[in-house]
């Protein structure tokens, strides 16, 4: 009896793969729906910016010890305007969590300080609670010159560590990308 309790957890283990080797994607926004959630009551002007070998130059200089992935094709941004006037800037980004990118979308100020991060795509089994408000409101008035370090700027989430360090990494890389193209 034992032996075929065994061969039959065997023949399981066999067949059905591991959790974490599953691909969990959530999709909480699409390119239309996410400028719009973070202006809802602006105009919003979009602008595809190619990610040339030149670009990528100037992004990594500007990113300086900071060492996000810089390999998206382009770049969407955009301009959100009130009433003929720009009340702020956004880009999309992707960034590595632990092993699959996520995707996110990085809003700013006029003066190029985080005004809201909301992300698109979530595509890992774990580390799912960087998509919470309450994590991505940390964010709100941080620049490009902030050093986001993981438990000192901003406060991490046990069993999300690598999704948070990748939410970091794409929050530096997306406004470096808004500087470049709009200051």
């Amino acid at each position: 009896m034992r032996t075929l309790f065994f061969a039959l957890v065997i023949v399981v283990a066999a067949v059905v793969p591991p959790a974490h080797a599953q691909q969990d994607t959530t999709v909480y926004l699409t390119i239309d729906q996410a400028p719009k959630s973070l202006f809802p009551d602006a105009q919003i002007e979009r602008k595809d910016v190619p990610s040339t070998p030149e670009f990528r130059a100037k992004l990594k200089a500007a990113l300086g010890r900071v060492t996000p992935t810089v390999w998206e094709p382009e770049y969407h941004t955009f301009t959100a305007k009130q009433n003929g006037q720009v009340v702020g800037y956004a880009v999309i980004v992707d960034e590595i969590g632990k092993v699959n990118p996520f995707t996110l979308i990085v809003a700013t100020t006029p003066d190029f300080r985080v005004k809201d991060v909301a992300v698109m795509v979530y595509r890992e089994p774990r580390g799912g609670e960087i998509t919470q408000k309450r994590f991505l409101a940390q964010y709100k008035g941080k620049k490009s010159s902030d050093t986001l370090l993981l438990n000192r700027d901003i406060v991490g989430i046990t069993g999300a560590t690598l999704s948070a360090q990748g939410t970091n990494r794409a929050v530096h890389k997306a406004l470096s990308v808004l500087e470049l193209v709009y200051k």
